[in-house]
């Protein structure tokens, strides 16, 4: 029996309604989850981590290879893998303000100057680890970053074990003071978006995948 003008009318509103109503709900999930990313990118501390084959660095923000340089002489991986050096910094510019002997550069430390994105990054770790047989790595990136970089890294070399050494943000300034700033919020906000597309990435990858067996 066709419905009546009246009950398409109703129709029609209960599906705007849930329509609107879901779009606010995604809407209330992506900002608790920006918030949460925010919180954890600001407050996030540095924990020593263990002892393991390697350890990898992801370069473009400060303090990231300061923090590997001194893992590698505590002897937390046997050797370091610098990853997205730029094609300007030559060996000697890049190790001119670490104290690192020629020896130890020569035997434990190699560079990476093929990687421009996280992306590529997980690529050459993938295959670094796999031409020195490497099964657990130590990452060390900037807080912010660590999450897409761990995603990717798993992705890429789903057979190592990864842990991660976070490169925590300036702490001299208040917290109030970070979040007020305006660069600061804008650069989390574009990582926050990042990772919720390398996730959605993965995520259909996945179903992808699933779909083909």
């Amino acid at each position: 029996m066709p419905q009546s003008p009246t009950q398409q009318s109703s129709a029609l509103r209960k599906g705007v309604f849930a329509l609107f109503f879901a779009a606010f709900i995604g809407l209330c999930a992506l900002l608790i989850g920006w918030a949460i990313f925010i919180a954890y990118a600001l407050t996030a501390d540095e924990t020593p981590p263990e002892p393991a084959d390697a350890i990898v660095v992801v370069t473009g923000g400060a303090g990231r290879l300061e923090r590997a340089i001194e893992l590698l002489k505590e002897d937390k991986g046997h050797k370091l893998l610098i990853s997205g050096v730029h094609y300007r910094n030559t060996d000697r510019t890049l190790f001119a303000r670490f104290d690192l002997d020629e020896e130890t550069i020569n035997c434990c430390v190699d560079l990476d100057r093929e990687a421009l994105n996280t992306v590529a990054n997980a690529t050459q770790t993938a295959i670094w680890a796999k031409e020195n047989n490497f099964k657990s790595l130590i990452i060390v990136t900037s807080a912010y970053h660590m999450p897409r970089t761990l995603l990717e890294m798993r992705r890429a070399a789903p057979d190592v074990s990864f842990q991660s050494d976070l490169v925590a943000g300036s702490t001299k300034q208040p917290l109030l003071s970070r979040l007020i700033n305006w660069n600061t919020v804008h650069l989390l906000t574009k990582e926050y978006f990042k990772l919720l597309a390398a996730v959605l990435h993965g995520t259909t990858e996945r179903l992808l995948s699933h779909r083909g067996q």
